[in-house]
């Protein structure tokens, strides 16, 4: 499931909340002598938070190795070298085995002219700011058999993939490996203090992805009908693009700049618009509170967390099995 959503405090009314995955590509490299083995690298996404104590964040790999020759490749093996602070979470092929502790990482075997064998492997990221690089070495000879033993290899193919890694600033991207738990922020401060400059921050809680997922959230600047009887005000949307259905829930952290708050919204009053899409679907009004810190699937979407703060802001969490848009 997919869903678009907008988040919009309300106060009997008010309003308030709001991105894009990117994926890096590799134009594929060749072989220049025998079999003709080209190799690409894709890295998913292209731009990664830091990993921190809080939260591990990771990219996806995936190499598509083809023979576009006639003349088999044999003995073929792919190999993955990280950049300092990467770490090898995983390794796959579909054809061969992997190791993540082996060396070389994958043992593909041969390669029929035609054929085509794919790698995919997960990284985590370094805890710094910076340009995390991968590497696959694709080497192979060309034996007319793909016996025990192996001979010195003819050729190797060498592609390699950067990503970026940098602290977030209204948008922030990940990888979610299965049954893995993270933490996404459009704080670029890691404070979770919003300020009228930065008036709006949000972030999404990921317990325990039950499949791999890239996620995806920011702020969007646009503008929604306000319902009647409601007080809107103004303040980016906070976009959610995390897909599938989860349980435990999804949850969605938020703060509002005391700026964006009519002084006589109360707690009992505040409430989160929700619609599926920026273009004519149906706002809905979420004030509902959850019962407890987990609530029942039948609860969903609820509130939790509902606050003003001494400074005047407020907070609230929003918990759902799946994502969208949020003003």
């Amino acid at each position: 499931m997919r869903l678009r959503w907008l988040v919009v405090l309300v106060s009997a009314g008010v309003a308030l909340v709001g991105g894009a995955t990117g994926s890096g590509a590799s134009t594929p490299e060749c072989s220049t002598s025998g079999p003709l083995i080209c190799v690409d690298l894709i890295g998913t996404p292209a731009t990664v938070p830091p990993t921190d104590a809080e939260s591990a964040h990771y990219v996806s790999y995936v190499s598509h190795i083809s023979n576009d020759g006639s003349q088999s490749a044999t003995h073929t093996t792919a190999d993955v070298d990280l950049s300092a602070g990467m770490v090898l979470v995983s390794a796959s092929a579909s054809t061969g085995t992997c190791s993540v502790a082996g060396e070389p990482t994958c043992v593909l075997g041969k390669i029929a002219g035609g054929a085509e064998a794919t790698v995919e492997f997960i990284a985590q990221v370094p805890e710094v700011e910076g340009t995390a690089t991968a590497a696959l070495s694709v080497s192979f000879d060309e034996r007319a058999n793909d016996g025990p033993v192996n001979d010195p290899k003819q050729d190797t193919v060498l592609v390699t993939e950067d990503t970026t890694v940098k602290v977030p600033d209204g948008s922030a991207a990940t990888f979610v490996p299965k049954g893995a738990s993270v933490e996404l922020t459009t704080d670029p401060t890691g404070t979770g203090v919003a300020t009228g400059t930065d008036p709006l921050i949000g972030g999404a809680v990921i317990t325990l992805s039950p499949t791999d997922v890239t996620a995806f959230i920011d702020e969007v600047t646009a503008t929604l009908p306000c319902p009647k009887r409601v007080i809107c005000r103004g303040g980016d949307l906070f976009h959610a693009d995390i897909p599938g259905t989860f349980n435990p829930p999804l949850a969605f952290p938020l703060r509002w700049d005391s700026t964006l708050i009519p002084s006589g919204l109360t707690a009992k009053k505040f409430a989160i618009l929700y619609t599926e899409c920026l273009d004519g679907c149906q706002l809905q009004v979420i004030s509902k509170r959850c019962s407890s810190a987990s609530p029942a699937t039948s609860e969903l979407p609820c509130l939790t967390g509902v606050a003003k703060l001494v400074d005047g802001d407020w907070q609230a969490t929003l918990l759902n099995s799946h994502n969208g848009y949020f003003h």
